[in-house]
Formats: C-alpha cells, sequence, structure tokens
C-alpha cells in the first residue's frame, strides 16, 4: 500500500515545491499590509494625489525609498511626505531627484548608514504620506478623454491591500472603467461622483493600473493629446480581455484533461480481471520457474530482472551442486567456483572475461570493475542477460503492458513536453497578463507533477493482468507472505534439505532474503543444507552482486561526470510610485 502511496506523496511535495520556488518573497525586511491611493480630479484637469503606506518591519532596516516617474508632458506641483507612525527620521531626507516629472525620496530612520533601527518581535509599523498635484495628466484622443493611471508600480512584497478612490467633477459624467492585470480587482463600489476599488494580494513586482474613459472630448485646461480613437482603445481592451479568458480557460481544462485522461486510461486498461483465488498463504513453491523469472515477473512486474535476480540464479547453482562458495581462513567469501559445464546458463555470460579457471574472485572482481572499461563490459553483460530472460517473460504473456505504454507516452507528452513548452512561452508575457501566468503557471505546475507520479506508479497500475499472470502473481505474493510471517512459517517449516534451499534460492529473487534468513536462524535448519546455512554463516553473499552492480554503475558515473562541457498598451499607466527600504 506505502509503495503506491509514494507516486502521489513525490508528485505532491514536487509541486508545493514548485509554488513555493516561484512565490516565494523576495524581501524579507518588510511587509505591506495596506496601501491607499486617492485621486481627486478638478474641473481643469489638475489631479489631486494621495498615497499612504503601512509598512511592517520584521527585520533592523534603515531607511525607506519612495519614487515617481511621470510620463512626458505632465507636470508634478506641490509635493509633501508625512510620518504618520513610526520612529523618529534620525538620518534625515535626502531627494535624489526632484524634478518636474520625477522625484526620488530617501527616508533615513537611521543615525547612520553603519546603524540600523532594531524591530521588536511582534514588528515596527511605520506609516508614511505622499501627497502632490499632476497637471496634463489626462488624455485627449480624437474622440475621447481617458485617465489612464496607475495606482501601484512594482513593489518588492506582496501588498496585501491596495485601497483606490478616484473622484471626477459630475461634469465629466460616468466613465468606463477597465482594471489591469485582469483577474487582481476584489471589489468595486461607486458613491455619488466616487469610485473605489480594493485589491486584494498584490503579488511582488506586479504593477496595478486603472483606465478610466469618457465617450466625449472633455472642455479642460491641463491635458495631453493621443492621435487615437475610442473604437481603438475599445478593440484593444477587448483583446487584452479575451487573451486573459482564454489563456485562463485554456489552463483549467488542460489541466484537467490531464487529470482525467489517466483515469480513462486505467478504467480501459488496468483494471484487473477477476480470478477465483482465496489462498491465505502458499506453503510450497507454486511454480517450478528459475529464480530469476520469478523475480522478473513478480518482484519486477514482468520487467527485466535486477540484481536480487542474479544473486537468485548464483545461489541456485550453488543448490544444484553446479557451483560452490569459497570462504577463507577467516570466513569471508572469497569467491564462486563452478564445479561443472555452466556455459550453457546464460547467466554466466554476465561474467564473461572475469572468471578465471572456472572461478569467479569477488575481491577481484570488485577491484576490476573500478576501471572503466571492465565496469561498462559488465554491465553490457548483465544487459544482455537482462534482455534474455525479458523475452522468456513475455513468452508467458501474464500481462497486457499497452495501458502502461500508452499513459507513460501520455504522461512524456502532455505532462511533461507540452506544461515545459507552455512555461517557456509564458516567459514573454508581460507583468499586465500577471495573474493569468500565475493560473496557467499553477496548472502547468499540477501536470508535471502528475507525470511525475505517473512515471513513478507500479507497472501493473495501468497494465493489466492475464488471468493466468494474475493467479501466477498473487500465489507468488502468498508464498512471500507464508516465508515473512513467522507464525505460520514456525507452524510449517520446511519438510526436507531440498525445501530449505528452495525457499532461500525464491525468497532472494523476491527480494526477502535477509528476513527469512532472520526467520530460518529461528527455526534452526538441517546443517546439511548447502545455501540456507551458508546465508546464516555469510549473510554478506546477499549482498555480492548487489555491490558489484553498484559499483560497476557508479564507475561508470563519475568517469562521466568528470567529462568537460562545450558547447498606451496595457501596463503604460502614468505613474505608479515605489516603495523600498533597506
Amino acid at each position: 500500500m506505502f509503495k503506491r502511496t509514494v507516486p502521489f506523496l513525490v508528485a505532491s511535495i514536487v509541486f508545493l515545491i514548485l509554488l513555493f520556488v516561484t512565490n516565494r518573497p523576495s524581501n524579507g525586511l518588510f511587509e505591506l499590509p495596506t496601501r491607499t491611493y486617492t485621486l481627486l480630479m478638478e474641473g481643469d484637469g489638475t489631479a489631486n494625489i494621495t498615497e499612504t503606506f503601512t509598512m511592517r518591519f520584521i527585520k533592523p532596516f534603515r531607511y525607506v525609498t519612495w519614487s515617481l516617474e511621470m510620463p512626458e508632458g505632465t507636470l508634478i506641483e506641490d509635493f509633501h511626505y508625512d510620518i504618520l507612525q513610526g520612529p523618529p527620521l534620525l538620518g534625515g531626507v535626502q531627494f535624489k531627484r526632484f524634478g518636474p516629472r520625477n522625484i526620488d525620496v530617501f527616508l533615513q530612520f537611521s543615525r547612520s548608514m553603519e546603524e540600523y533601527v532594531q524591530v521588536p518581535k511582534d514588528g515596527l509599523i511605520i506609516e508614511l504620506k505622499f501627497s502632490y498635484k499632476v497637471k496634463n495628466l489626462l488624455i485627449q484622443g480624437k474622440d475621447f478623454t481617458q485617465l489612464f493611471i496607475k495606482y501601484a508600480a512594482e513593489a518588492p512584497v506582496v501588498t496585501k491591500k491596495l485601497d483606490v478612490r478616484i473622484v471626477f467633477p459630475s461634469e465629466f459624467g460616468q466613465p468606463i472603467v477597465y482594471q489591469h492585470p485582469w483577474g487582481l480587482m476584489v471589489s468595486s463600489q461607486k458613491n455619488g461622483n466616487m469610485l473605489r476599488f480594493i485589491f486584494k494580494n498584490v503579488p511582488p513586482e506586479t504593477f496595478v493600473e486603472g483606465r478610466y474613459v469618457f465617450a466625449k472630448i472633455l472642455p479642460i485646461r491641463f491635458k495631453r493629446s493621443e492621435n487615437v480613437s475610442l473604437s481603438e482603445i475599445l478593440i484593444h481592451e477587448k483583446r487584452y480581455l479575451q487573451k486573459n479568458y482564454f489563456g485562463t480557460i485554456f489552463a483549467l481544462t488542460y489541466g484537467s484533461f490531464v487529470l482525467l485522461v489517466p483515469v480513462f486510461i486505467y478504467r480501459k486498461f488496468g483494471k484487473e480481471f477477476s480470478v477465483v483465488y482465496d489462498a491465505e498463504y502458499e506453503r510450497e513453491i507454486p511454480y517450478k520457474d528459475s529464480p530469476d523469472i520469478v523475480n522478473g515477473v513478480v518482484r519486477r512486474l514482468c520487467s527485466t530482472p535486477d540484481e536480487h535476480g542474479l544473486n537468485s540464479v548464483l545461489l541456485n547453482a550453488v543448490r544444484e551442486k553446479k557451483a560452490r562458495i569459497v570462504t577463507g581462513q577467516t570466513g569471508e567469501i572469497e569467491a564462486i567456483e563452478f564445479l561443472t559445464d555452466v556455459s550453457k546458463d546464460s547467466f554466466i555470460r554476465v561474467f564473461d572475461g572475469f572468471i578465471s579457471e572456472n572461478r569467479l574472485d569477488f575481491n577481484s572482481f570488485k577491484k576490476s570493475v573500478q576501471k572503466e572499461s571492465s565496469a561498462r563490459k559488465f554491465l553490457q553483460n548483465f544487459r544482455k542477460w537482462q534482455m534474455e530472460v525479458l523475452h522468456k517473460i513475455r513468452e508467458k504473456e501474464f500481462m497486457d503492458e499497452k495501458g502502461n505504454k500508452t499513459v507513460k507516452s501520455f504522461a512524456a507528452i502532455f505532462c511533461v513536453f507540452v506544461p515545459l513548452t507552455i512555461l517557456i512561452v509564458l516567459t514573454n508575457f508581460g507583468a499586465e497578463h500577471r495573474p493569468m501566468i500565475v493560473y496557467i503557471r499553477t496548472m502547468m505546475f499540477l501536470c508535471i507533477s502528475v507525470g511525475i507520479a505517473i512515471f513513478l506508479m507500479r507497472k501493473d497500475v495501468f497494465s493489466r493482468w492475464t488471468k493466468e499472470g494474475l493467479l501466477y502473481y498473487l500465489r507468488w505474493k502468498n508464498f512471500e507472505r507464508f516465508l515473512l510471517d513467522f507464525s505460520a512459517l514456525s507452524m510449517y517449516p520446511p519438510q526436507s534439505i531440498a525445501m530449505w534451499d528452495e525457499y532461500i534460492v525464491y525468497a532472494t529473487a523476491l527480494g526477502i532474503a535477509k528476513t527469512v534468513a532472520e526467520n530460518f536462524k529461528k527455526l534452526n535448519p538441517p546443517a546439511e543444507t548447502s545455501v540456507t546455512n551458508l546465508i546464516l554463516a555469510q549473510p554478506k553473499m546477499l549482498d555480492v552482486i548487489p555491490s558489484m552492480v553498484q559499483t560497476a554503475s557508479q564507475t561508470i558515473a563519475q568517469t562521466s561526470s568528470s567529462s568537460n562541457f562545450r558547447g498606451g498598451t496595457v501596463g503604460s499607466g502614468a505613474g505608479g510610485s515605489k516603495i523600498g527600504a533597506g
């Protein structure tokens, strides 16, 4: 049961990591609980703007910065700042820039740049207010007038609440309002001539702006002119909305597609046939297949046998008196000596070139595969043997793998390749599409996580055993349960010397030999057992082949890693102040 839940756990962890990495806070110095923006438009086109910032510092700091840049043709007047709450301004104020359309203010709260203002455990609140007038902020087109203004430029942290209030003279009439980026606004309300908009959890590095369109030419003094018509503006905004709607709907549809198709594949190809079999245990060897076949079918789910399968055929050769284990004076295992001609056995070709005088010396072999050429030769032989055994397994036709192959191909294309391609394409989208990007990116992360889960799932989840194959698998699994259950094993111990050795050989093939050896030790097997007592006396024999394969694989990996590699659109609203600290 645990093995079946591992893919989902891994996929969930990967999904959460991807979300955290892409949404981690970029500034751990302060938070922005609230930010307000109020614009009062006069009849002549002069805009009176007030901005307040509530900053909660969570680490020691020295200064706060605020900057504003207006477009060409505008004019900033009557700038004022106030510290509504917070510590005294010990280091003074510097204006890095102060021009007719740009301001850059440096508010130093520490005495010097070498000192820091200490912050209590529950944080330190600083509330700042900036007010100014802007002339020529309104834009007149061919047949309309508009206010296109940024309430906030990109901030290094999340703005938890942005409260915007816009007031126009009653003679202006009611504007058509468009907010950017799409998907950020939480609520809106109208109270007389005042329009109010609430934005919550504005992501870092994301601007917020509004376009207010009056479908007529307003008789105002302070304005800028642009050669654009109302129909062009409306078409542009319509296309912007359509792009966001389409992107979000696509993300939800594609995510649903990726989730539902594997379910369909499972129902069509993965649901098992029912077989009549209700035995609790199998107390005898269910089938007389060679242990490497059992390893490939049962442990590896009709796939290539692993190192335990190779170990089991070596032990089987000892059981059949075709070989014997050679130990040294200290009792340590040194080699395996083949007593008869085993050239017809396919497993022996794995050690081609490593056997001398019918003897495979384990220490010499381990030293040999620490060289790249020998390691590569051994692994090639090992893979050839695996494929030979796999061919025999497939001839039995125990499993229909169509569903597994289909879902793995689906995962490779639709859960990995397509989402990665979409994520690359998203890098070309600007901040004006930030919410849509977040939706699409989240769904692509989900698709990738689904793909990881599919790749990690056991082969038999989407494949289907044949009736003969399922019975074969269930009987061997019940035999495995019998060997692992000491109470059952002690009640029905092996009835002959040969059975003791058969049990340990097939336990090795099933990958449970170490646990079974512990159970056998408590049962005191007969001294005549050639394999069982060898394993009890020398449990390291169970690690011989796995360590060989691991050493050879590490040699190849180290060699490979040591080689050098050779090889007025949306977002253009006026203004938008920036806040920072250090």
